[in-house]
């Protein structure tokens, strides 16, 4: 590969472990529609696809004590129930139209919690398994499974430590399913392996950023932090949506 494309795509992944290092989520919604404009897909799926499974694991080794059991379990064990739902929807529905429709809900739920003063909270965990159905709904259909899992956190004010440490306890199971297909069809390449040694140790030094960045702010101005992510991720899915269709 050009030195300056392995730069980019080094680069990118760096930004993408960052946002996921601090907020917890948003790092292949970032990542991945801007790898295409450097690397194929098939080569930028796999690649994130370490990488998030990576962090993961960096995170969780980092805050593993934050993590709340009973809600990430009902959360994970209804996403998995979910997902042949999900992959049943791909093969009868349309990507695009499913698509626009989460844009919108996560959008007008972000935009809504950005301009009102005043705050939502749900105070049982017995609505984690409606949320993890849904995630694994998108996430077997269009690898989508995070913005549910991030409003169901923000409606429960997570601390930040918790919510990313909740977000990574799902989001390594997925990971490493999702790399498992990857594996098995042949797609981690020369390339992918190389790349990967030249990324990791980037994901490294973001999580240290990322963690020092999350000390330094309160769990209100964590949140709203969360909610600008979640109108930047809306904003990508409607333009992915919209990509597609045209």
């Amino acid at each position: 590969m050009d030195p300056l494309d392995v730069a980019l795509v080094c680069g990118i992944i760096f930004v993408g472990s960052l946002v996921r290092s601090t907020v917890g989520f948003g790092e292949a919604l970032i990542a991945m529609p801007l790898l295409a404009f450097v690397i194929p897909a098939h080569k930028a799926a796999p690649l994130v696809a370490v990488v998030s499974a990576f962090n993961a694991i960096l995170i969780l080794y980092r805050e593993w004590r934050q993590i709340s059991f009973r809600e990430t379990g009902r959360l994970t064990v209804a996403a998995l129930a979910g997902i042949p739902i999900g992959i049943w929807l791909l093969s009868a529905g349309s990507e695009a139209a499913i698509k626009v429709l989460l844009a919108i809900v996560v959008i007008s739920f972000a935009a809504w919690s950005l301009s009102s003063r005043k705050t939502i909270r749900i105070l049982s965990s017995r609505w984690a398994p409606a949320f993890g159905l849904i995630a694994g709904i998108l996430g077997g259909a269009y690898n989508t499974a995070g913005p549910p899992l991030v409003i169901f956190g923000t409606l429960r004010h997570w601390p930040a430590e918790r919510f990313r440490a909740n977000l990574q306890s799902y989001f390594l199971l997925g990971g490493t399913t999702v790399l498992a297909m990857h594996v098995s069809r042949g797609a981690v390449t020369g390339d992918v392996i190389r790349l990967t040694a030249m990324c990791l140790p980037l994901t490294i030094v973001a999580a240290l950023i990322g963690h020092r960045l999350t000390r330094s702010v309160s769990t209100d101005q964590f949140i709203r932090v969360v909610h600008r992510c979640l109108l930047l991720i809306g904003v990508l899915l409607l333009a992915t949506a919209v990509a597609d269709s045209v």
